[in-house]
């Protein structure tokens, strides 16, 4: 399917931070980082919203609203889950929360699955509703035209680590148009949701918040409680196979960090040709290590999907993000070659030192701020937002060659 028209990855875009008053009064969202925007305008002004009928247990489900218009409003809705952080992170990440296993427990899904993975922590899925009660009345309420559980929808799910504040996670699940496969706000209870996750002792606390249109207050008000349903999900999911799998896996669908370094005499070279022992010299005006990592790969004959982002938070560029299990698979291979990188390297550019490889390191990222100064960054895909040219087998070298 590729990015495409639903926009960049998880990370943030070139365009300036809107204040708080600019994110409620403005259009539909249509791209993640608008989404996004509406967690960091409620964590920078929480005030301003009118609570929905009494709040009689705040732990469990309070309600709140934010008219705008009089067509247009915005629902925040706060609940305590009874999770670990950890725990629900784990669970929340896409590639987990959209696995067909689901299904098994929550009464509440059909069907769903991923369909493509953008980046660790931001993908395209499907869905299908079941016919839950519960999630009729919410169609009902929230003037769906149709029952929910009609037919697959595509959502993009995505979440951003530490944000809008550090130990914060925010969850983004946006509705797709399936014709313009477009990011759009939904409609009734397939609504497209911006969710702020903060832990609190052994549970955390959640704030949704939905972007309503044509939805009276007395609607809001019949909206049921969330609280027990909430409580009974998570004991459910304690008692699925899908739990029993995550912790069989041990940390499969896990990600680590693979970075460059010692790189004293220019950026590594990369294999023209095994057989020969030729390699390119590879220049650019910056250097990106998983371009730089994903081509390697390529030319040594190694599956390796290698990413620029984790979580919404864009690595630096002498960094990578590649799934454990895969890095298992190929590092033997990859390392194998690249020891033969770094002889070639010496011959050809002399001196004793040569770049090192090390994976498993701590993540580097670029603050969300530089990301926004960058400029133009396409953002398109597993390896984008980096920079290398490759040069012509006429500017090859042979590793045996001296200097």
């Amino acid at each position: 399917v590729g990015a495409g028209a639903l926009g960049p990855p998880a990370g943030p875009d070139r365009a300036p931070a809107r204040t708080p008053q600019e994110v409620w009064t403005g259009p539909e969202a249509t791209s993640l980082e608008e989404l996004f925007d509406r967690a960091a305008a409620y964590v920078e002004e929480p005030e301003g919203w009118e609570p929905v009928g009494p709040v009689t247990d705040p732990t469990a489900h309070s309600s709140f609203i934010k008219p705008v218009t009089s067509t247009v409003s915005f629902l925040l809705s706060k609940m305590d889950v009874p999770m670990s952080g950890a725990e629900l992170q784990r669970l929340m990440n896409p590639e987990v929360y959209y696995d067909p296993l689901r299904a098994e427990f929550d009464t509440t899904v059909e069907d769903c699955r991923v369909l493509e993975l953008f980046a660790p922590g931001d993908a395209l899925v499907s869905i299908r509703k079941a016919a839950h009660p519960m999630m009729m009345v919410f169609s009902s309420l929230l003037g769906a035209p149709t029952c929910p559980a009609a037919e697959d929808r595509l959502v993009r799910a995505a979440r951003r680590r530490d944000f809008p504040r550090p130990g914060m996670w925010c969850y983004v699940d946006a509705c797709v148009n399936q014709e313009r496969m477009t990011i759009c706000e939904g409609e009734g209870a397939a609504q497209t949701t911006v969710m702020i996750l903060e832990e609190a002792g052994d549970v955390v606390h959640c704030t949704y918040i939905v972007r309503l249109h044509r939805v009276p207050t007395w609607a809001l008000e019949k909206i049921p409680s969330l609280g027990h349903f909430i409580t009974d999900w998570v004991a459910a999911f304690r008692q699925s196979r899908l739990c029993a799998v995550l912790e069989a896996e041990q940390g499969v669908r896990e990600y680590i960090v693979v970075a460059i370094r010692k790189c004293e005499r220019g950026p590594p070279l990369v294999p023209v040709s095994l057989e020969e022992d030729t390699w390119a010299l590879c220049d650019g005006e910056r250097f990106g290590m998983p371009l730089y990592l994903q081509k390697f790969a390529e030319r040594v004959g190694v599956e390796l999907e290698v990413y620029d982002s984790i979580d919404g938070q864009h690595v630096v560029p002498y960094q990578a993000v590649v799934s454990r299990a895969a890095w298992a698979q190929a590092e033997e291979v990859l390392m194998l070659h690249f020891r033969r990188q770094r002889s070639a390297y010496r011959r050809i550019k002399g001196g004793a030192a040569a770049p090192v490889l090390k994976a498993g390191v701590e993540g580097r990222f670029v603050p969300l701020r530089r990301l926004r100064e960058l400029g133009p960054v396409a953002y398109g895909g597993r390896v984008s937002g980096t920079f290398l040219d490759f040069r012509d087998s006429d500017s090859s070298h042979s590793g045996s060659r001296s200097r």
